[in-house]
């Protein structure tokens, strides 16, 4: 499995971490649930990442 670091996290307007994007080690982006995230250990710390807004529950495919 390839190493992840975060990159930030997705925020809903009531104020919900839905999504983290998170980049391996060849530059490759996702998106995974914020549970999983935790679960995994992958750093930084959720709580360190920087906020993004969305509207949308689900990750939109390409966004980074």
């Amino acid at each position: 499995m390839s190493e992840y670091t975060g990159v930030h996290r997705e925020v809903m307007k009531d104020g919900a971490v839905k999504h983290v994007l998170i980049r391996d080690a060849a530059g490759n982006e996702q998106s995974i649930a914020a549970k999983d995230y935790i679960s995994q250990g992958i750093e930084p710390d959720l709580n360190e990442l920087p906020e993004v807004s969305t509207d949308s529950e689900f990750p939109v495919a390409g966004k980074g």
